[in-house]
Formats: C-alpha cells, sequence, structure tokens
C-alpha cells in the first residue's frame, strides 16, 4: 500500500521532469561540444600541400582581431581570401580538419590567404560571379549558426562548394559567436549586433545586379530574417528581389517569423525553410524560451502549416528523414549532397513538403 509520503515522493519526482529534461538536452548539447574542435592554427596556410581541389572562399566578418578572429565583436567588417585544399569524396557532417602534419588526400588544408579591402573584395566577388555563372552572375552567402568558430564555418562552406560543385560563388560572413555551448544568449545577442553588417554586406554583394542565394543556419537564419525586415524597412526593395533565401534549421520563434512575413511581404523567390521535428538543438532552445516553437522544428505534416506556408510564398521541407547527427541539427549538410548528385529536386510552388528516403523525392504531405 502506497504511503502518503511515497505518493508525494512520487508526485514531485514526476514535477521534476519537466525541468530536468532541459537540463539533460543541455547534457547532450554540451557531449556533442567537447568533441575535439578545430583551433586558429588550421587557418595558417601551407603552400607546400600538394592541393587536390582548392576552393577559394571569400570571407567577411564582424569578429574581432587579435592574431586571429576572436569571439569579440568588432565595429568594423573585415575581409580575407581562403583558397582550400579538399580531398574528393563527400565526407557526410564531419569535416576533415588538417593535423599537424596534414593529408591533403583526405584533410581540408588552407594553401594561401589574404587580407583585402571592401572595394576590392566586392571586385572580386563579382568576378567571380561572372566566372562561375556567366553574365548573370551568382553568388552563395553564408551565414552560420550559434556555437560555431570562424574557422569552423569556413571549413564547412568550403566542403559545402566542393560537394555541390556548383556555380555559385562562396562567400562567408561571420558574426562574434561565442564558440560555447552554455553562452546562447550572449550568442544570439552578437547576432542583433551584427545586423548592420550583414545587411551592408548583403547590399554590396548584389550591387552590380548578382543573384544571391543567401543561406542561414540556425541562429544565422535568425540574422538573415532580421536583416531581409531591416532591408524591406528601409525601402531596398530591389536588394530583396536579387535573394534567395534558404533558411535551414532555423531558430527563430515562429510567432515572430510570422510577423517578420508580415513586413516583408511576398519575396521575389519563395523563401525555402528546411524542418525537422525531432531536432534536438531546437528542442532546448524552445525550452530555454519558455516552449515557444521554433520555425526549425514546424512538422511539415500540419494542413496548417502548409496553408500557412502557401499564404506566405514560403516552401517548409521536412527533412527528418536525412540521415542526421547526433543533435539532428546538421541535417542540410546531408541534403544539400542530395541535391549536388541530382537525387532530389527543390520544389518551384510555396507550400510544405516531405522529403521522402525511400524515393529520395519531396512529396506534399
Amino acid at each position: 500500500m502506497e504511503t502518503p509520503m511515497t505518493a508525494l515522493s512520487r508526485r514531485s519526482e514526476a514535477g521534476l521532469l519537466p525541468l530536468l529534461r532541459p537540463l539533460l538536452l543541455l547534457c547532450l548539447l554540451l557531449l556533442a561540444g567537447c568533441a575535439a574542435r578545430p583551433g586558429p592554427e588550421v587557418l595558417d596556410p601551407r603552400p607546400e600541400t600538394e592541393a587536390t581541389r582548392v576552393i577559394r572562399i571569400y570571407a567577411a566578418t564582424n569578429r574581432a582581431l587579435a592574431g586571429s578572429f576572436t569571439t569579440q565583436p568588432a565595429f568594423a567588417t573585415a575581409y580575407r581570401y581562403y583558397d582550400i585544399s579538399v580531398p574528393e569524396g563527400a565526407s557526410g557532417a564531419q569535416i576533415p580538419y588538417p593535423e599537424a602534419e596534414p593529408d591533403p588526400a583526405r584533410q581540408m588544408v588552407v594553401v594561401e590567404s589574404g587580407v583585402m579591402d571592401r572595394a576590392s573584395f566586392l571586385s572580386a566577388t563579382r568576378k567571380a560571379a561572372r566566372r562561375e555563372a556567366g553574365d548573370s552572375g551568382q553568388l552563395g552567402l553564408y551565414v552560420h549558426g550559434y556555437n560555431t568558430r570562424f574557422q569552423e564555418a569556413l571549413f564547412r562552406l568550403a566542403q559545402i562548394a566542393a560537394e555541390t560543385d556548383s556555380t555559385v560563388a562562396p562567400v562567408l560572413f561571420s558574426w562574434p559567436s561565442r564558440g560555447r555551448p552554455l553562452d546562447y544568449e550572449a550568442d544570439r545577442q552578437a547576432a542583433l549586433f551584427s545586423r548592420t553588417a550583414l545587411s551592408d554586406l548583403v547590399t554590396g554583394l548584389t550591387a552590380g545586379g548578382e543573384r544571391l542565394v543567401l543561406f542561414g543556419h540556425s541562429m544565422g537564419g535568425f540574422l538573415v530574417m532580421e536583416v531581409l525586415q531591416a532591408l524591406k524597412l528601409s525601402g531596398r526593395d530591389a536588394v530583396l528581389d536579387r535573394l534567395e533565401v534558404v533558411l535551414a534549421a532555423p531558430d527563430i520563434d515562429v510567432f515572430v517569423f510570422a510577423s517578420q512575413l508580415d513586413t516583408l511581404g511576398p519575396m521575389a523567390h519563395p523563401i525555402i525553410v528546411l524542418t525537422a521535428s525531432d531536432d534536438r538543438a531546437l528542442g532546448l532552445s524552445s525550452r530555454i524560451s519558455g516552449g515557444r516553437p521554433r520555425l526549425g522544428a514546424l512538422p511539415a505534416a500540419s494542413p496548417m502549416v502548409a496553408a500557412a506556408a502557401r499564404r506566405a510564398n514560403v516552401q517548409i521541407i521536412d527533412i527528418s528523414a536525412v540521415e542526421a547527427d547526433p543533435l539532428g541539427h546538421q541535417r542540410y549538410v546531408g541534403l544539400v549532397q542530395l541535391y549536388a548528385r541530382q537525387e532530389a529536386t527543390p520544389p518551384a510552388l510555396p507550400g510544405a513538403y516531405i522529403f521522402d528516403a525511400i524515393s529520395r523525392s519531396l512529396k506534399a504531405p
């Protein structure tokens, strides 16, 4: 027979479970973040390397410079280029960083880098876009997410550029993320601080008529939407019309996103949103935010979601079936690889879609 004390203890334990779940998720995130991470030394050029395939990445950042780019914000944007040797073959979500004695057949290696000013940076990216895509010119601007160091974002973009073998010239914008799992709120403030710098970069990159694929991952998606809203409010519709926006696992409050869309109105190209309801990182973000739903975890199978997406000229694509990292937060890398191998085709119309792992295709729910 259950005593009153036992019943009280059982109810207390049950009441603690909702409180413990965020802590358990945080522990999981910390474990994922405690794997060996590259230091700034991986950015040191090794010109003697027998490079396999070299990808040039143009990088702009509002991180403060102290020997290398730090986690502190800067009011001026710095510009660089990096030539990175990339080994043949896809590597999934894992990035093959160089070791002390790098093997270019297995690891990425920086073989050259250089400092640029704003004018030379914009001129070089414009030439790169037209060299890759002809007179139409197309650039791809990657904005990383929370808990990301400069070198991690740089190598990730090099990996994506190599695996897609695309005609889009790759550009990185690295905002001053602290690169530590526990600094979520500090990273959010750093993203907000970076709105002007990213808006200025987007405006500069499209000033010559180039089309720009603006790709934001996680908290980078939050920053992208903040910039789109700022561009709209300042009357720069011509800039917005040159953008193709992709938000991968965006860490955005659903209600905030709806409000932003009200401000933006229909974009010339539908915004693509890649979601997965089992994204553990976004689950933690939701709990930190008092249980408010995150855009990147929306279920595309919901008729309400599909109807809202069509009204707002947005494509919601549920990629839960794509092979994932332990947190399920880097799935977009796998989808990019499928697009590169032409095993999946993006839809043309706004609405909600689900990636089917068997047919390798996107279907309406």
